[in-house]
């Protein structure tokens, strides 16, 4: 991130212009890089010093109005001081008023404008602690050799493989600030992971199976390099439950949250634990990660478009991934939905995070 640009981000941090997920993920930014909090303190400072400057020449300048407005010549000097000086309190009393009240109406009208756009926009990781585990996911542990901590976690979400080897992706809001992480397939068998690559801008992870020789079936899918065209179905799977859960719907823009040129906004049905799961076309091709949701109104989602999957998967270390496995031909197309959905659901993971 350039000087620029950091300087861009931090205001719209400070002005309150920041999504939940951007401004979580800029908070965890500022804990993990001490230098990114002082020039975020000091860039706070100095636009209240200016502010502060700018509410001071303000009520200098009703002053002087309220002067020349009070300066009349009178008949009588005893006369003239007296009556200007009632005229210069009254004035400077309603003046102080209606500069006091127009600050308050301000900073009214930008707390709510702020509190009515964050709640417009959710990510859809789920709490865990609260979440009762199901009996067949009970059962499913105690007959699993691979399993993970007893206790539920405290955030979940979804992630899908991107190699044979154990790489994954998810967002990065699901894995922020986490101590460890966990992955699980649809059989109940957990794996360790880690977190290897994270990109702030975008909203995504990359995660690495922990164990190193780990392999998969040769992927399925492969990742759209085209652009996808409002009204076009598409599909996703993930985890808002310990079961995989199928879910259908559309493009219904080619921009997201408040114009984001970075995602899609799609009609799809998505709740918490959604996150990280990935978008598909009807041919099985991955279009899109889920990220979030609209608040006020039922069934519209956003997910992260696939090219910017693309730009981070191409920055990974070549000798530890391998990005063939994305390019294999596509096992998926021409199959009807229920043999997509058989193929698909060995390769997306529930994801555990504890913090």
């Amino acid at each position: 991130m350039n000087d620029i640009h950091l300087i861009q981000e931090i205001e719209r941090y400070l002005d309150g212009e920041m999504s939940v997920p951007e401004r979580e993920a800029f908070e965890a930014l500022r804990r993990n890089d001490p230098a990114i909090d002082q020039q975020v303190t000091e860039h706070q400072q100095l636009l209240q010093e200016f502010r502060a400057h700018g509410r001071r020449k303000d009520f200098q300048r009703r002053m002087d109005a309220i002067h020349a407005k009070a300066e009349i010549p009178q008949p009588s000097a005893s006369i003239r001081n007296l009556s200007i000086r009632r005229t210069w309190l009254n004035l400077a009393a309603a003046a102080c008023i209606a500069l006091l009240t127009s600050l308050a109406t301000i900073a009214v009208m930008q707390k709510a404008a702020k509190n009515s756009s964050t709640a417009q926009y959710e990510d859809v990781r789920r709490v865990l602690n609260n979440i009762q585990r199901s009996q067949n996911a009970l059962i499913r542990d105690i007959k699993s050799n691979n399993k993970g901590p007893s206790n539920p976690g405290t955030y979940g979400g979804t992630c899908f493989a991107i190699s044979r080897n154990g790489y994954m992706v998810t967002n990065y809001h699901v894995v922020a600030g986490a101590d460890s992480i966990y992955i699980q397939n649809n059989k109940g068998e957990a794996f360790k992971a880690v977190s290897v690559f994270e990109d702030v801008s975008s909203d995504l992870a990359v995660l690495r199976i922990a164990d190193s020789t780990f392999r998969s079936a040769a992927l399925p899918y492969s990742l759209k390099q085209q652009s996808i065209h409002s009204g076009e179905e598409v599909f996703s799977m993930g985890f808002p439950r310990d079961e995989i859960e199928y879910g259908k719907g559309y493009i219904s823009a080619q921009t997201g949250f408040n114009g984001d040129t970075l995602k899609y906004q799609v009609s799809i049905p998505v709740r918490p634990g959604n996150s990280g799961a990935p978008l598909l076309d009807n041919n099985g091709e991955v279009i899109g990660i889920i990220s979030g949701r609209q608040t006020s109104s039922d069934g519209i989602a956003f997910a992260v478009k696939a090219g910017h999957l693309k730009r981070l998967l191409d920055e990974l270390p070549r000798d530890k991934f391998s990005r063939k496995d994305l390019k294999q031909k596509n096992q998926l197309t021409g199959l009807n939905r229920v043999d997509q959905l058989k193929k698909l659901e060995e390769f997306v993971y529930m994801v555990k995070v504890y913090n």
